[in-house]
């Protein structure tokens, strides 16, 4: 199977090969991973093989249904999804799906529906497609995105195959960086890289958009905030990024490698990944070693919490009291 324009993530490409390969492609396949790491791409890619003609290595990208895939325009694969926000996909959608469900491919082998976004399903909308996903007819396949399969009813999950999306060997995010964004310098590219987890999309959206500055400036003086004797400036500077949650993500995966360089010096030795060296030699003096410790810690759960699709200005605040708290302050 072939997988252009999707990047590292080698394991998942190995098992849907072994699919693809047998002819035997999941009735419901379930991508999770974060915004940006390509699960709407991946999901193109296997609506894209299971209607592709070729009889040898697929999606061949040159017969007719291939070319029809790539342009958006296959009348067997279906794109659905709500705006995004939460909850917004809703069972009037699914209901139309299901009346579409049993009518034959026009063209291929298969009908394939995309549900993207489909943590954005309510609750009823995700009992309507379940009474589908239990019976579905033989010429259908449902790829559904998400960002974590917990964000979904348990018996959607049993009766989907999930492939779990991520983050990419920095060389390879930095060159995907630069093929997208050509006028991007080397060393933006790997610092942004690292910004955002490896985690391509991301990476390329907050060069474009500004947020990858915006962090790389903010970061910094988050870390010293929290090291501060009182929280007023944290608060003040967390506000920045309250209604923002790429940028939130991003200093969430910065202040990481802030506190763990600022932990690496106050065990005595020196090896910086971060960009702000500076600021990890000052933390460094300021908090114990536990202390930095405790910081890493805490961020990487923060990261995990960030799953749970809590309210933005909700998180901001407990970000705020947790790194505190960590910090001994």
């Amino acid at each position: 199977m072939r997988f252009i324009g999707f990047e590292g993530n080698q394991d998942t490409k190995n098992l849907l090969s072994s699919f693809v390969d047998r002819g035997r492609i999941p009735h419901a396949i379930l991508i999770e991973g974060p915004q940006g790491s390509g699960r709407r791409t991946l999901a193109k890619i296997i609506a894209q093989a299971a209607v592709c003609s070729s009889g040898d290595e697929k999606p061949c990208g040159v017969c007719s249904h291939c070319r029809k895939a790539l342009s958006g325009n296959h009348p067997d694969i279906i794109l659905a999804g709500g705006d995004g926000s939460s909850r917004s996909f809703h069972i009037d959608a699914v209901r139309q799906l299901r009346e579409s469900a049993y009518i034959l491919p026009n063209e291929a082998e298969h009908k394939v529906f995309i549900l993207a976004g489909a943590e954005g399903m309510t609750e009823q909308a995700q009992n309507a497609l379940l009474k589908i996903l239990e019976e579905p007819p033989k010429h259908l396949i449902f790829i559904l995105t998400c960002e974590s399969r917990s964000q979904l009813l348990p018996t959607i999950q049993s009766r989907t195959v999930c492939l779990t999306v991520g983050a990419v060997d920095v060389d390879l995010a930095v060159n995907a960086i630069m093929r997208i964004l050509p006028e991007t310098s080397p060393e933006e590219a790997r610092q942004a890289a690292a910004v955002f987890g490896g985690i391509i999309g991301q990476a390329v959206n907050g060069i474009s958009d500004g947020t990858f500055k915006q962090v790389v400036g903010l970061a910094p003086q988050i870390a010293l905030a929290v090291a501060a004797p009182n929280e007023i400036d944290l608060l003040r500077l967390t506000g920045k990024i309250e209604k923002d949650k790429a940028a939130c993500d991003g200093v969430l995966n910065t202040l990481s490698l802030i506190f763990r360089d600022a932990l690496v010096l106050r065990s005595g030795y020196n090896s910086s990944i971060s960009s702000s060296p500076d600021t990890a030699a000052s933390i460094s003096k300021l908090l114990t070693k536990g202390q930095l410790a405790a910081l890493v810690e805490e961020v990487d759960r923060l990261k995990r919490a960030r799953l749970s699709n809590m309210n933005q200005t909700l998180f901001v605040t407990l970000m705020c009291s947790r790194l505190r708290e960590a910090a001994g302050r």
